[in-house]
C-alpha cells in the first residue's frame, strides 16, 4: 500500500513539473528592471505552447520578472542579444 502511494505522488509531481513547463512563464510583466539588478535573461519565442513572446530576467536574489516584450528595455535587450549572435 505504501510504495503504491508513493509511486502515485511520484507520478503527480512529474506531470506537475511537465504541466508548469508547457505554457507560458510569465502572466504578468512590468516595463523596467534596474539594469545593475539583472544577472540573466532568457528570451522565449513564440511556440506551441505559448503564443507570445517572452523576456525573463533573473535578479541577482535569483527571482524572476518578466519584462513587457514590447517595451523599451525588453526591445534593446533583444537587440543586443541578437546583435551579439550575428558576432
Amino acid at each position: 500500500m505504501d510504495l503504491y502511494l508513493i509511486s502515485c505522488c511520484s507520478c503527480c509531481k512529474i506531470n506537475l513539473c511537465v504541466c508548469r513547463i508547457m505554457r507560458c512563464q510569465c502572466i504578468k510583466t512590468i516595463s523596467a528592471v534596474r539594469p545593475h539588478l539583472i544577472a540573466d535573461v532568457r528570451v522565449h519565442q513564440p511556440g506551441p505552447y505559448c503564443s507570445k513572446q517572452e523576456v525573463i530576467v533573473i535578479l541577482k536574489d535569483e527571482t524572476q520578472r518578466c519584462l513587457d516584450p514590447e517595451g523599451r528595455q525588453a526591445q534593446d535587450i533583444i537587440r543586443s542579444l541578437l546583435k551579439a549572435k550575428e558576432m
